[in-house]
């Protein structure tokens, strides 16, 4: 269940982005202008650090900002979350298609180990104090999603874990783009 609507939220990205190709930009950043008063354009701490909203003809995505990347743990390609939630045949909604709330709160103890438990799995990793935040996306349309994001400090993990349950499939990796080789070792 939590895989199908996994690939129900995540499916529009491989769409609109097509596999290892970049987003699909606006014209400029002026595309931005005339977006709704309650479009959240400005993401809360600590996420502004790793990412920002693009808007594109698809729509206002989460994505990461200039001198990071969002990848896929398989390198299969970069990561953007749309606001424009469908499974497939994503419309040309530009700046009709927004997040409306972005929450950022600590993950508890037990959640954070939870979370650390299935990023983990399969990985040879080796970090030293991790931070957890769990992120809650709301789109215009009402549908809303929740993203755990792991602070390793060299780079930062994030998986989608709607009701608690986080799909091990999710998991992708954000990291400086200096830091990438360092990375490259890390995963298996």
């Amino acid at each position: 269940m939590a895989v199908g609507k996994f690939l129900l939220f995540f499916g529009v990205v491989a769409i609109a982005l097509g596999v290892g190709s970049t987003p699909p930009r606006a014209a400029d950043e002026t595309d931005c202008y005339g977006s709704p008063g309650e479009a959240v354009r400005i993401l809360p701490a600590p996420l502004r650090k790793w990412g920002h909203i693009a808007c594109t003809r698809f729509g206002h995505m989460l994505e990461s900002r200039e001198g990071w990347v969002w990848a896929w743990l398989d390198g299969s390609g970069s990561v953007a979350i749309p606001s424009q939630m469908v499974k497939h045949d994503p419309m040309q909604l530009g700046n009709e298609s927004y997040f409306v709330t972005i929450d950022v709160a600590d993950l508890e103890p037990k959640a954070l180990v939870f979370a650390l438990s299935v990023f983990h799995d399969a990985l040879n990793m080796d970090e030293g104090q991790v931070k957890g935040y769990r992120v809650n996306l709301t789109s215009v349309s009402g549908d809303s999603a929740t993203i755990y994001f792991l602070d390793f400090e060299k780079f930062v993990g994030g998986m989608w874990c709607p009701d608690d349950a986080c799909v091990p499939q999710s998991r992708f990796m954000i990291m400086e783009r200096d830091h990438g080789a360092d990375l490259r070792a890390a995963s298996v």
